[in-house]
């Protein structure tokens, strides 16, 4: 995964938390003793982060850094980062919930399969 993809997402995640808490850059700037300006690079993707100042904005906003750090799938593009993506999402689950997602993953492979095959075969029938 690249820096850049992992840098937008980091931003997208500090702004989302820091605007559900109701905070303007000003605020979590004072709260983490960082600079706004720090910080609005930071959230649009072009700051590069020490893990201390991530531990900063993460007390600041009351989140742990892995809800910061999470990377959207929607945001990456290989199937292999995708796959990452969720895996990483996934370790954050108990046991007994990772066998009910596994449960949901069959059921919609099911679907998706049916929803293939139905389009294959409506694609096939010539009209008269």
């Amino acid at each position: 995964m690249n820096n850049e993809v992992l840098l937008s997402n980091l931003g997208a995640n500090i702004r989302k938390h820091r605007k559900t808490k109701g905070y303007t850059i000003d605020q979590l700037a004072e709260m983490s003793s960082l600079s706004g300006k720090y910080l609005q690079g930071v959230e649009v993707g072009n700051r590069n982060i020490s893990v201390k100042n991530l531990n900063k904005i993460a007390k600041s906003l009351e989140v742990l850094t892995d809800d910061l750090l999470s990377v959207s799938t929607k945001s990456v593009e290989s199937e292999s980062e995708k796959i990452l993506s969720i895996s990483e999402k996934l370790k954050h689950f108990e046991s007994n919930k990772l066998d009910f997602i596994g449960e949901m993953l069959d059921s919609l492979g099911v679907v998706i399969t049916e929803q293939n095959k139905n389009k294959s075969k409506g694609k096939s029938k010539k009209p008269r």
